[in-house]
């Protein structure tokens, strides 16, 4: 997923945002903010405000579980600790708003290890790539098992809660700990040829979850339950963004290291063991939440379609260098914004590399309804990975782009696209079909805005330094 960002499969329509904060001209004299009629009004807003950005993935992922276990809404449908297995690759009808990719088939499940861990089993790799997520409900990665972490080799891990303690049983190859008691898996494996899926499908089964008691006396007893955090909804909360964010902080407690901010939260009715009732508020405070949910979702897309504090080259937007790690230094702003709105949950950069594009070469956003465009890479250009690489075309909301070929990307996995006499590939970007010579490099875009993301699985290392110059997206004549 950038990222699921999921990986699979809920829908999120009701988190999607619109609208981007208006750049102030370099050129115009300095505003001066009108103050808020009562100080509390603006101390709630830049709290909330705060607030929107801290806690965005516990928003987005307490509500894309409840549309996959408790009422799902999409394809995806699993009790809790249970392997949901998309049998296809993803499609345009898969509206994730997170960037899912079509050149892998996805697994998810998500875990609750409050009443016990969960043993983990993974097949060999057959010389396919693959790997298991571990994120935790902040949208950090914690953990992998897979191709690269683990060699690809088959075993058993043991997944535990944050203050889990207790003998580790024969068997066990390694232990996880999640830092939230909450969480998801989710698991990709590649495929050598998009029609013949069939021995992807036998390793995603020979993926296991399973409660320890149960795998310790050899059980296979399917799991049941489906009840989750109901997120609130717009006309049943007066504030369905921080009732949402109440409910998951109170499920899994911040980290210690997130005192200061939690304090301050708390002046304004937000955070862990807080009510999801603001009735109560006094009417500055609840005029400033108000604002702040609306004007803070509306700055994340902001920041996500800015590329955010990263490199930027050739207006090729790198994924940051702490994806996945971004708690380690405190980068909530990159968690909410790069990693979690545009996506759902990113890879650490040596798993995967990712690059994205919303802007031409002439930093002019991309948009079907008004150009053609082409990617030109030289020899040298061609991304290297030990698994594969593909250029993928999203929408405005992140999700893949319906076209009449149901092509969604391309990269090292198709055979059939044509490389240059001197081993360059050019990929042809346009809404409408080419002719017939250019078909096999056709990557279809939307009438309207788009976006691109180039990706490698297990990069090579100028992609994880940084140092690679991806080509230009370049309008045609």
């Amino acid at each position: 997923m950038r990222g699921l960002k999921l990986a699979a499969l809920g829908t999120l329509a009701a988190l999607a945002c619109a609208g981007l904060a208006t750049a102030q001209s370099a050129s115009a004299p300095a505003a001066v903010a009108t103050p808020a009629p009562d100080w509390r009004e603006t101390w709630a807003y830049n709290t909330g405000m705060q607030a929107v950005v801290y806690g965005f993935p516990m928003v987005k992922n307490v509500t894309v579980r409840y549309g996959m276990v408790e009422k799902p809404v999409g394809q995806a449908s699993m009790p809790l600790n249970t392997w949901f297995h998309s049998r296809r690759a993803q499609d345009s009808t898969d509206k994730l708003h997170s960037s899912v990719t079509s050149d892998l088939l996805y697994s998810a499940a998500w875990y609750d290890l409050r009443k016990e861990p969960l043993v983990v089993t993974a097949p060999d790799d057959g010389g396919l790539y693959y790997s298991v997520q571990f994120m935790e409900m902040n949208s950090d990665i914690f953990d992998y098992i897979g191709t690269r972490e683990t060699g690809g080799k088959a075993g058993s891990w043991l997944l535990v809660g944050p203050d889990w303690q207790g003998e580790v049983p024969t068997g066990i190859a390694g232990v996880i700990r999640s830092p939230t008691p909450t969480g998801m898996l989710l698991l990709r494996i590649v495929f050598a040829d998009r029609t013949k899926l069939e021995a992807t499908h036998r390793r995603q089964d020979a993926t296991g979850i399973a409660r320890l008691s149960q795998w310790l006396m050899g059980e296979k007893v399917p799991e049941t339950y489906r009840d989750v955090l109901d997120p609130a909804r717009p006309g049943t909360s007066l504030l369905p963004f921080f009732a949402t964010l109440n409910r998951g902080l109170t499920e899994n407690q911040p980290p210690a290291s997130d005192k200061a901010l939690i304090a301050q939260f708390a002046t304004v009715g937000i955070g862990p063991g807080m009510s999801d009732d603001f009735s109560k508020l006094d009417p500055a405070t609840f005029r400033g939440l108000q604002r702040a949910m609306v004007d803070g979702q509306a700055f994340l897309r902001q920041v996500s379609v800015a590329g955010g504090n990263t490199r930027i080259v050739n207006h090729w937007a790198y994924g940051q260098a702490n994806w996945g790690r971004t708690a380690k230094t405190n980068d909530f702003l990159t968690r909410s914004a790069n990693q979690s709105f545009s996506g759902m949950q990113e890879h650490w950069v040596e798993e995967v590399t990712k690059l994205r594009a919303h802007h031409d070469g002439t930093g002019e956003l991309l948009d079907g309804s008004k150009a053609s465009y082409t990617i030109h890479f030289t020899r040298d250009q061609i991304p290297q990975a030990k698994a594969f690489w593909s250029v993928a075309v999203y929408d405005q909301d992140y999700d893949l782009v319906e076209n009449p070929i149901g092509r969604y990307s391309l990269g090292s996995v198709d055979k059939a696209m044509r490389y240059d006499k001197d081993g360059g590939l050019t990929l042809y970007l346009q809404a409408e079909a080419p002719t017939r010579k250019f078909q096999a490099n056709w990557l279809p875009i939307p009438h309207g805005p788009f976006n691109l993301f180039l990706r490698a699985y297990l990069p090579g290392q100028s992609l994880v330094e940084q140092s690679y110059v991806p080509p230009a997206v370049r309008k045609m004549p």
